[in-house]
């Protein structure tokens, strides 16, 4: 059974800072993405007007490319075994709270004509 794409590779992709070791297993992983989703929240959050859009690309751009670090690692990692994947079934309640959390962002600032091209690009997504 497969787990890598469906459990552990969000639709936002994420990652470890730059400077931090990348994870080396699965509940490592896991920690790792509810650490990136959280910021990549927080960052949204902050994005309320056209000037806070912009104030927010630098740190999208520098979430994006962890997003790409953690992904290559997590390819890396080998398959998850069944006990990694109860190992972090207890945190799929906060993976799901800060995902719905981080799609009304990107709702709320389609809404209001926030979501630019560029930002789009950062963020990798099409709405």
């Amino acid at each position: 059974m497969r787990f890598r794409s469906t459990l552990f590779l969000l639709p936002v992709a994420a990652a470890f800072a730059a400077e931090s070791a990348m994870p080396t297993n699965h509940q490592d992983m896991a920690e790792a993405l509810l650490d990136f989703l959280s910021r990549t929240e927080l960052c949204l959050n902050s994005c309320v007007d056209a000037d806070s859009v912009r104030a927010a690309t630098p740190e999208l751009r520098k979430l994006a490319t962890e997003a790409d670090q953690l992904a290559a690692a997590q390819m890396a990692l080998p398959e998850p075994t069944v006990q990694d994947f109860m190992a972090i079934q207890h945190r799929m309640g906060d993976f799901n709270n800060i995902w719905n959390a981080i799609q009304k962002h990107l709702r709320r600032l389609s809404e209001h004509g926030l979501m630019t091209d560029d930002f789009r690009q950062i963020l990798k997504i099409s709405l």
